[in-house]
């Protein structure tokens, strides 16, 4: 059951792993005012990993593919009922004619120039939304990069009057409560863009944390969540990338980060919120901190997240996990 408010706190609504869904992203900033958050934290992994070129013959249709299904729409209300539908899916539709395509496919450094400028496409239409949604409504807008996310994006979150980079720093959440962020992932078998080892991450996540004033009541905003957690199980995979399976069927274990779990225990904040990895929503206490994995459902067009109430004598005094 979704709480009522009747006394103060600091509502945070938080999701993360949206991968390009602008369905999910438009969900995002409408939680604001459905579960009646004060403040909206989207925690890494924002951009696609798919481009769906539309090519455009001569013959008033746009054609593409999608999941090896050939796909075609008519100029107008056609094509951009089929553009919406890729967005959903959190993939980035790019309108090409025969010559560009046949160019494209031709030369792969221009293809990975194209994807790379749909993301950018992408990310600045979601901040020109988000500027558009909240606009007035004083509620922050915090947003960050995570592994899969190109370094060079961090850009397009700066220089707006809603939108926060979240990794820029030490920021102030509603109610006095410090946030850290940090949005890098140890190494994983897909060679993302935004990889640490262990002991760089340990490194980089000390001098985080030594920025806030006080630990024990800030909020760890870490992509990765902690090792060895109901939060951080995932499938294990062979040297090709496929699954494990043995007499007991899948196997699983643990691919968080042992220095984000050692960060938690030594500082002991009263939130960890983090994400990563999809297949693993849950909650658990890590010493006295609650952390929290929403999980991922983004190519369905699923928003899950989690609601968060903090209160200053009291620390986290409910959070729930949900799905719409």
């Amino acid at each position: 059951m979704l709480f009522g408010r009747k006394e103060p706190r600091t509502r945070i609504f938080f999701a993360t792993d949206v991968h390009g869904s602008e369905q999910c992203f438009r969900k995002w900033l409408n939680a604001a005012r459905v579960y009646d958050a004060q403040v909206l934290i989207l925690g890494g992994d924002v951009t696609g990993k798919i481009i769906v070129p539309l090519v455009q013959n001569g013959d008033g249709l746009w054609r593409g593919q999608i999941y090896e299904q050939q796909v075609a729409a008519h100029e107008g209300e056609e094509l951009e009922a089929l553009q919406k539908r890729i967005r959903t899916m959190g993939r980035y539709d790019v309108l090409l004619t025969a010559e560009e395509k046949a160019h494209t496919d031709a030369h792969p450094h221009g293809l990975d120039a194209l994807f790379h400028r749909a993301m950018r496409d992408s990310l600045e239409r979601w901040v020109a939304l988000a500027e558009e949604r909240l606009a007035g409504s004083g509620i922050p807008c915090y947003m960050m990069l995570g592994n899969d996310d190109f370094d060079d994006l961090g850009e397009l979150l700066r220089g707006s009057d809603t939108v926060t980079n979240a990794e820029d720093g030490i920021v102030e959440l509603p109610g006095g409560f410090e946030m850290a962020s940090f949005g890098y992932s140890t190494p994983t078998p897909w060679d993302t863009p935004r990889e640490l080892p262990e002991g760089e991450m340990a490194v980089r996540i000390e001098a985080l944390v030594a920025g806030l004033r006080d630990p024990a009541q800030a909020v760890f905003n870490f992509h990765c969540p902690p090792h060895g957690t109901h939060l951080d199980q995932a499938p294990m995979l062979d040297a090709e990338l496929r699954p494990q399976v043995d007499a007991t069927g899948l196997k699983v274990g643990p691919v968080g980060s042992t220095a984000v779990r050692e960060a938690i225990e030594q500082s002991g904040p009263l939130l960890g919120l983090h994400g990563h990895v999809h297949e693993s929503p849950a909650a658990q206490r890590v010493g006295r901190t609650l952390c929290v994995n929403p999980g991922s459902e983004y190519s369905d067009g699923i928003l899950r997240g989690a609601i968060v109430d903090l209160d200053r004598a009291k620390g986290v005094r409910r959070w729930q996990i949900i799905q719409g």
